[in-house]
């Protein structure tokens, strides 16, 4: 745990020197739509946002495996393992879920022939993932000082820092589609088959809920 915690200060750090003016391009472009779409046209700054998605799912993957409240009892596939393991293996499943997402965003792109529109909906998602990261963290730190990380009250607060960072990105999301001219209908669809249904499974897998 000890090596984990380390890992992620130090990517941390490198994060903060090298990755500094992305980020604050990034998170700003989740409070202002015209810095999203001006971001987009930005080829240096995809690298950063998925650098920084990926510390992100490191930083949940961390809060999930050693929480002593979460992953009780441990899945099949993961009992047996040390606490470093099921760290990897959590990052594993995060890993593959935002890879598969990747790959099925450029799949109805290409479909309904409009793949920037879908690489703009599937980018503006990590936006908010990064977003909903670094708010968490603050608290993450927080109650591992008090030595109340493995609380209820730190679930909690995850979970109110989550469930707001999707509603606002579900409230993006309305706007990019009716921006792009498409219904109301496609978005219902969109939010149901990429969003809502994948994301529940993997919360149920995941956080054993």
């Amino acid at each position: 745990m000890d090596y984990i915690v380390l890992g992620l200060v130090v990517c941390f750090c490198f994060i903060l020197i090298y990755t500094r003016a992305p980020l604050a391009l990034l998170l700003t472009g989740c409070f202002r739509y015209n810095i999203s779409t001006e971001n987009e046209e930005q080829g240096n700054i995809r690298f950063s946002r998925n650098i920084l998605c990926f510390f992100i799912m490191a930083v949940f993957s961390f809060f999930i495996s050693f929480h002593d409240q979460l992953l009780i009892p441990l899945p099949v596939p993961l009992q047996g393992l040390s606490g470093p393991l099921v760290f990897g293996a959590v990052m594993g499943i995060f890993c593959i879920w935002f890879l598969f997402k990747v790959l099925i965003i450029r799949i109805i792109g290409w479909i309904v022939d409009a793949p920037a529109f879908m690489n703009f909906l599937g980018r503006t998602g990590q936006d908010f993932c990064i977003l909903t990261g670094f708010v968490f963290i603050p608290f993450l730190v927080l109650f591992g000082s008090l030595n109340s990380l493995s609380g209820k009250a730190v679930i909690i607060t995850a979970a109110l820092i989550i469930a707001t960072g999707y509603v606002t990105y579900v409230l993006r999301c309305i706007r990019i589609f009716l921006a792009a001219g498409f219904s109301l209908f496609f978005w219902i669809l969109y939010l149901c088959t990429l969003e809502l249904v994948p994301f529940g499974v993997l919360i149920h897998y995941v956080a054993g809920i």
